[in-house]
């Protein structure tokens, strides 16, 4: 299960740094994080994915704190009042023998292909963080190169 902590900051230099200090100084670990400018440019969205078993309501207290931080929302990733969405590439093997089945699935999930050669196919895919898992461990069975994700991003309804 997810911890979703979505923060409304500054976007000024070194609120990043703030924030994920905080967080080590904790001894909390952040499975992804993601930011990106408001459309008011003068604050940031920060969407953190903390690891299981963290303390959310501490960790928010603690953002709080910061004067930088100006509103912190905390969700439970199996919440029905956020939206979970992540991306990827994933490069995957695909030999005379196996290319039809990779491409099958790719499709099966909605796989876009950005590349393809006669040795791999690269898909970029963009799901649910559940789906994003799901999608990598089948590809597995045939050989993954690479993968990049994007970590979570998240809007409450």
């Amino acid at each position: 299960m997810f911890k979703i902590i979505i923060a409304t900051v500054s976007n000024t230099p070194g609120v990043l740094n703030q924030v994920s200090s905080l967080l080590r100084r904790r001894n909390f670990n952040i499975c992804s994080l993601t930011v990106a400018p408001m459309i008011d440019k003068n604050f940031s969205k920060m969407i953190i994915n903390l690891e299981e078993g963290v303390d959310a309501t501490q960790v928010s207290k603690h953002l709080h704190k910061l004067i930088n931080v100006l509103k912190v929302s905390i969700y439970n990733g199996d919440s029905t009042d956020i939206i979970l969405h992540e991306s990827l590439f994933l490069k995957v093997n695909a030999t005379r023998a196996s290319r039809a089945e990779v491409l099958q699935f790719g499709a099966v999930y909605n796989a876009t292909i950005v590349n393809l050669n006669n040795k791999d196919i690269t898909f970029q895919y963009s799901a649910h963080p559940d789906k994003i898992q799901e999608f990598i461990e089948i590809m597995t069975t045939f050989g993954i190169k690479d993968v990049v994700q994007s970590g979570i991003t998240a809007i409450g309804k």
